[in-house]
């Protein structure tokens, strides 16, 4: 049932985003500069940073990375996969996610996700698991968590490491647990448009030293810079980060418990105010978690409304509302670099030949991840953004389901 008094409610433009960079970023580089050596293992600014984010997430270890998908990359490589094998990933994600196990010649497995989460559960994962699958890489949509418990206990009963890709949630909790926390690999992104940001850079947590220390040389050209003996022993890219980039994670590691809170408490008002909606879905956030909202993305109810979900966002839009079809324009094994398997010049690739075993990736794999793009509608949410914010995106919203309801 629509409300009255919100759908009257008129819609102006605001949403205004602040400065994401200051003082405390200026100090930080100032200092980095002034020390004249912003190379990574010689210098004190990406030491310091490790050591805050260790301490913020209670984590043992932490290598840092030139991106997210960087840190992916390593943690997958240091799993030390023989090629031909399989990697169960989400439909909907950044490339970012899937880039690192392409270039380790390895096949990714689709599964499907929760209609209202959109994440991978792990009765979708286990539909997928094969006596070739060697890796899980569980990506926490959005700024919501994952459902970890029965994942993990998956994880443990096929003796399957699980890398956690966190690009889009930071201090999102699964009852009381930070994610990226819980898996052998936590994988941060450091982008310009993430929660924090570097410009770009990365970084992933982890609990065993071994574990560490080949992720580690996965980032650095495996140059070992613990001396362990092992020097040039693997191929690895070369994916440092620079004492630049450390210096503003250490400024912006202080901001981020301030920006996912109030990035939280705008996501679930605004499902608060438009979850009695009956043609709409809100973003789903399981009980006991808490999202950090990157995004918030509710979805249509096609067979209660009279218009496309196109139709709908461009109604929001012409409210004054910022809003979006979907989050990507299809599930990521939709695009032409998946359908013609395009990965390595010449259409060659190599994991396919090994395996033995054709790959065919087309519409179908995962019906309800494609239904979900095909349904979605998404608002940005920042922190910077207010409580009025968030009552005109839910009024225009209340408004514009009025229009269409059935």
């Amino acid at each position: 049932m629509i409300s009255k008094s919100l759908a009257k409610k008129e819609t102006k433009k605001t949403f205004s985003i602040d400065r994401k960079y200051g003082k405390e970023e200026i100090k930080e580089v100032i200092e980095a500069i002034e020390s004249d050596d912003l190379f990574y293992a010689n210098g004190l600014k990406t030491k310091q940073f490790c050591e805050v984010v260790k301490k913020y997430f209670n984590a043992n270890y932490v290598a840092t990375a030139s991106s997210g998908t960087a840190a992916i990359h390593a943690a997958i490589a240091s799993l030390e996969i023989e090629p031909g094998y399989e990697v169960i990933v989400p439909p909907i994600t950044d490339i970012g996610s899937i880039i690192g196990l392409l270039y380790q010649n390895l096949i990714p497995i689709f599964a499907d996700v929760d209609p209202h989460t959109y994440n991978m559960t792990a009765e979708t994962i286990e539909k997928q698991i094969t006596y070739r699958t060697r890796a899980i890489i569980v990506v926490h949509l959005a700024g919501n968590p994952c459902q970890m418990d029965e994942i993990l206990e998956l994880s443990k009963k096929n003796n399957i490491p699980i890398v956690e890709d966190v690009a889009q949630s930071y201090n999102a909790t699964y009852r009381g647990h930070k994610a990226g926390t819980l898996g052998t690999y936590g994988c941060f992104s450091m982008n310009a448009y993430k929660h924090i940001s570097c410009g770009d850079g990365g970084f992933l947590i982890s609990h065993n030293e071994n574990d560490y220390i080949r992720s580690h040389n996965y980032l650095d050209k495996f140059y070992d810079r613990h001396q362990t003996g092992v020097r040039l022993e693997a191929l690895a890219p070369c994916y440092r980060i620079s004492e630049l980039q450390s210096a503003v994670g250490i400024a912006q590691m202080g901001k981020l418990t301030g920006i996912t809170e109030k990035r939280n408490y705008l996501g679930d008002l605004l499902t608060s105010q438009i979850e009695s909606i009956d043609c709409l879905t809100p973003h789903k956030v399981e009980e006991g978690n808490e999202c950090t909202y990157w995004f918030y993305m509710m979805r249509i109810k096609p067979e209660e409304i009279t218009c496309t979900r196109n139709e709908f966002c461009k109604a929001l839009s012409e409210e004054g509302v910022p809003a979006s079809s979907g989050y990507i324009p299809q599930v990521i094994y939709l695009e032409k670099l998946f359908t013609e398997k395009n990965f390595f010049p010449g259409n060659v690739w190599p994991a396919e030949i090994i395996s033995q075993k054709k790959i065919t990736y087309e519409k179908g794999l995962c019906p309800i991840a494609e239904e979900v793009l095909e349904t979605a509608i998404n608002f940005p949410i920042k922190e910077s953004f207010t409580k009025e914010d968030i009552e005109l995106i839910s009024s225009a919203v209340y408004k514009v389901a009025k229009r269409f309801q059935k």
